[in-house]
């Protein structure tokens, strides 16, 4: 088995690299999950051996609308559907670079929403969830849902949606859904030199292969929440651009009118502005330091709440930017 794939040349640009027969384009084609149980890598818990298009359609109907599209379901949450907080997309041109920096470059590139919640790209490759501080957040409901696929979607089904559980066939339907939006083989990166190491242990150094290919990717998203107290970065000078984008494509994402997610409205005019930024001290939930690391709990009578930005999804520099944008918004 050889190997076609993209490589990074020194300059920072990703050149092809040439294939040498019809196979290669085989394996770009590949799943990462193919790949790694062909070289003999453990199965998942969740594994899928055959997508199911039909299953895949229905959980993407529930992902996107909450339910299936003619109605012959329940829909999952009243309050939220998982695009409120999760793209489907890709959220970093490299998937083992999935720094804040790395994301808000490629979303600002392919006008992505900035969002608290991980990625649905390339979930199916990942091994552990709800890891981190998010025991902070939900406690012991989370040791069941971090090695399994089925229990952290049954936990965000019921706790960060605040809706029902969801039904075996349900949830079998959202795996097939995720096994849609997999990690291809072309989706790594991989330098020259280690495109011809790999070629070379796909030959017979599997376990070699197996490693190198799991460094191209996360099997875990880290999750480290920060504090209410607004960063203090000596010489930072804040990115105007970066806070409209985190603002526009982050706050608005669920604030504005038209979302009808929540019922504190934003907008981009100046009482939206004057207003964030004269409760920039507060620290309370209006501040946007506190609301941006702290969000909101879901209490009685009022489930609906916001998901804080860990520090993996939002830098302190990027709040800095946002804090910045709203500042000089108000200000004009």
């Amino acid at each position: 088995m050889s190997l076609y794939a993209f490589i990074r040349s020194d300059q920072g640009r990703t050149v092809p690299f040439v294939a040498q027969n019809d196979k290669n384009k085989e394996l770009l084609e590949m799943s990462v999950e193919d790949a790694l149980i062909r070289m003999g890598d453990e199965k998942p818990i969740h594994y899928i051996q055959q997508l199911n298009r039909d299953s895949a359609r229905m959980g993407e109907e529930m992902v996107k609308y909450g339910r299936l599209l003619d109605k012959s379901n329940r829909r999952i949450s009243k309050f939220f559907l998982c695009t409120d907080c999760h793209n489907l997309q890709k959220e970093s041109a490299d998937p083992s670079n999935e720094s804040p920096e790395a994301v808000i470059k490629y979303g600002m590139e392919h006008h992505l929403p900035f969002l608290p919640g991980s990625t649905f790209y390339g979930m199916y490759n990942k091994r552990h969830w709800y890891n981190g501080d998010y025991q902070k957040k939900y406690g012991d409901l989370v040791r069941p849902s971090k090695d399994s696929l089925v229990n952290a979607i049954q936990l965000c089904a019921t706790q960060c949606s605040q809706g029902r559980e969801m039904t075996d066939w349900e949830i079998r339907c959202v795996l097939h859904y995720y096994k849609s939006l997999e990690y291809r083989i072309g989706d790594l990166f991989f330098r020259k030199d280690e495109v011809n190491k790999l070629q070379k242990m796909l030959t017979g150094n599997n376990a070699g292969a197996i490693k190198l290919i799991k460094t191209k990717y996360h099997e875990a998203n880290k999750a480290t929440f920060g504090t209410s107290k607004i960063p203090e970065i000596a010489n930072y000078q804040p990115k105007l651009e970066n806070g409209e984008y985190i603002y526009t494509n982050g706050c608005l994402h669920c604030h504005s009118v038209n979302r009808e997610i929540t019922n504190f409205d934003l907008g981009d005019n100046k009482l939206s502005y004057k207003f964030l930024n004269g409760k920039l001290y507060a620290y309370n939930q209006f501040s946007i330091s506190h609301i941006t690391r702290y969000g909101t709990y879901a209490v009685n009578g009022r489930k609906q709440y916001m998901p804080q930005y860990s520090m993996e999804n939002m830098s302190d520099e990027q709040l800095l930017d946002l804090i910045h944008f709203i500042k000089t918004k108000a200000e004009e």
